[in-house]
């Protein structure tokens, strides 16, 4: 994986609430043109398929600046 578990959380919460919109641009009134929906279907398939590619192992990634000044990797 090559993010944080946060961010890949945050990827598929975003799926989710576009999911969501194209429920209501197919359903609502007024109803979404099919050339709006079937953008959007694009896009939330654009996306799971981007989400299902990232299949590196996961390695935690400390994001504090103590932690990287305590490693003393030579980055600083």
């Amino acid at each position: 994986m090559l993010h944080k578990i946060s961010d890949f959380v945050n990827k598929i919460r975003v799926i989710q609430n576009k999911a969501e919109k194209l429920y209501e641009m197919k359903y609502g009134n007024p109803k979404a043109t099919q050339g709006n929906i079937d953008n959007m279907i694009q896009d939330i398939q654009s996306m799971c398929y981007m989400v299902s590619q990232d299949k590196n192992e996961y390695t935690r990634i400390d994001d504090t600046v103590d932690d990287k000044i305590n490693k003393d990797d030579g980055g600083w």
